[in-house]
């Protein structure tokens, strides 16, 4: 009995989830209409939070204009973590993502800094690239002795592998690792996955894709290594865990990070979700495979 409440429950999860973004999400609705959807249905306060989480804590950095707020669920936290968000480099800022960046610090032990990087299409590339960079400076300043890791879902796992391969090319120091939750570092919308899972995806179609992919990249080269990471050299990063659904348009792009990983010796690890959705870590994390993911990120913390 327990197995089948639990496939329900699973089937129900993942269905709702669909069901949301779905809707609030369509490919012709406007960005600044989705923004301000994304806004409603993730914010959360931090007096509400607290009221649960009495010990808590939040502090406010900034570089230039560049806000940046850090999250601390533990007393001593044993790592920091330059997170960030994800919402198609057009949506997300630290207070949509507070309620993730403390689920992350509280299940990894760590201090998480979440950066609000300028968002498309009123700043497209570079913008977000150089303002990861600056809040990755900011932070490696701030906790110089702490053992510091780069991480991200989405558009923000992109941008992550994309701060990394940077960070390489200017001689700067890298993080310990980065974990990539459903990276989407294809803005060429090229991966076999994005036809191929048509219809398994219960939120993206190619329609989404380039649509937001048009925001961002402006004029650039879609296959410019910082636009699109995933035709970077990605030699000399360090150690990367990349999760991703099976049914979700981007499975590729993770799996072909893998790949371009391996073949330049770079230490990978690719978890992919039999039957899961993007995000589904951070969107669903009561279900039996989100809880295999978090342990393997704390496994991965914890080994670097």
């Amino acid at each position: 009995m327990s197995g089948l409440l639990g496939r329900w429950k699973r089937w129900v999860s993942l269905r709702a989830y669909g069901l949301v973004t779905s809707t609030l999400f369509r490919a012709g609705t406007s960005p600044m209409t989705m923004r301000a959807r994304f806004e409603r249905f993730g914010r959360v306060s931090r007096e509400s939070l607290r009221r649960k989480f009495p010990n808590l804590r939040f502090e406010d950095h900034a570089v230039g204009a560049l806000a940046i707020e850090s999250v601390c669920a533990v007393a001593v936290p044993e790592r920091v973590i330059l997170y960030l968000h994800g919402g198609a480099f057009f949506m997300g800022s630290p207070a949509s993502y507070r309620n993730r960046a403390m689920r992350l610090s509280y299940r990894c032990h760590a201090e998480v800094f979440v950066p609000a990087y300028r968002l498309a299409p009123e700043h497209p590339y570079p913008a977000a690239l150089d303002d990861a960079l600056a809040a990755w400076e900011l932070v490696r300043s701030l906790r110089e002795d702490a053992r510091l890791f780069i991480a991200g879902d989405s558009a923000g796992g992109g941008l992550g592998l994309s701060l990394l391969v940077r960070l390489r090319d200017l001689g700067r120091t890298l993080p310990r690792g980065a974990v990539l939750l459903s990276p989407w570092t294809d803005l060429a919308v090229s991966g076999a996955s994005v036809d191929g899972n048509h219809g398994r995806d219960l939120w993206f179609t190619r329609r989404h894709l380039e649509t937001w992919a048009r925001y961002y990249v402006a004029g650039a080269d879609p296959r410019s290594p910082y636009v699109s990471p995933v035709f970077a050299d990605l030699s000399g990063l360090p150690p990367l865990l990349v999760f991703a659904g099976e049914d979700e348009l981007l499975l590729d792009d993770a799996v072909r990070v893998r790949d371009a990983a391996a073949v330049r010796q770079t230490a990978v690890t690719l978890h992919i979700g039999g039957g899961m959705q993007h995000d589904w870590p951070l969107a669903l994390p009561w279900l039996a495979e989100s809880r295999v993911a978090w342990s393997a990120m704390r496994g991965f913390f914890a080994a670097h």
